[in-house]
């Protein structure tokens, strides 16, 4: 069954224009300062950005995505950039069955897509090793599910404690954070009330709006630094407990919810 959506794509084709998903990135390149060659494991990596950017850094990546078209704009990528240290192959979470026992493995506005986000998230902890670090980020707000989640095909947008019950049985956490709450006016917008898709390269174009794209990426560098107590994003960073496997948290446990 094909995984290609157009929505999607046009996404990914200006990902290194967007100031917001770059922003999020340099968070969880934050959260690495001062590591170098790590084995990462990058579940839907998509068109490869922060795969190639953590490569630069001097970390050992495996990208991976169900969608071919995703990863032949991850490989083009690398090429034009010249990164090594880096590599890419179409398969889903579920299906991966290579190497395992990474350092650190990160989900960046993943689990969103799959409906199963429980399992999901189990296989990739059982993919790192204990004590191994796992980055996840989510969109939040259910209450800003709109144009934006139906055009991606989301299944839900969290909150800071649906994203704690996720992850909680299988890794200390260690922070849970908001994320760019500059945004909301914008997503509310353009997802609620418009129906629109997001204007992410036109606000991210320092030659078009130079203005515009340099108070966005100064307003979100500012929120990098000072988390808020809301968001478009939640941000997780925790560490696989030791003895502990991702799998053995999925019997009984509750569906993830929105609170009210």
């Amino acid at each position: 069954m094909s995984t290609f959506n157009q929505a999607q794509y046009d996404d990914l084709s200006v990902k290194a224009e967007d100031a917001y998903a770059q922003a999020k990135y340099d968070i969880l390149l934050d959260y690495l300062s001062g590591q170098t060659g790590l084995r990462v494991f990058n579940a839907g990596c998509g068109s490869g950005e922060l795969s190639l950017r953590l490569a630069g850094c001097g970390h050992r990546v495996i990208g991976i995505d169900p969608e071919p078209a995703y990863i032949n704009l991850a490989q083009r990528n690398a090429v034009a950039e010249g990164i090594r240290g880096c590599s890419f192959d179409v398969c889903s979470i579920e299906a991966y069955d290579g190497p395992s026992d990474f350092d650190c493995v990160i989900a960046t506005d993943v689990l969103e897509h799959i409906a199963d986000d429980r399992a999901a998230f189990a296989k990739l902890v059982d993919l790192v090793k204990p004590r191994g670090l796992v980055l996840i980020t989510v969109p939040a707000g259910p209450w800003l599910f709109g144009y934006h989640d139906d055009q991606l095909g989301h299944f839900r947008r969290y909150n800071r404690a649906m994203l704690h019950r996720l992850v909680a049985g299988a890794c200390r956490v260690d922070e849970i954070r908001y994320f760019a709450c500059t945004l909301i006016p914008v997503c509310y917008l353009f997802s609620k009330v418009l129906r629109r898709a997001y204007p992410v390269a036109e606000s991210g174009d320092t030659g078009k709006r130079p203005l515009v794209a340099r108070a966005l990426r100064g307003l979100l560098q500012l929120e990098r630094r000072l988390p808020l107590p809301l968001g478009t994003s939640v941000i997780f960073k925790g560490t696989r407990k030791a003895g502990t496997h991702g799998s053995a948290h999925l019997s009984g446990a509750p569906p993830i919810r929105a609170a009210a």
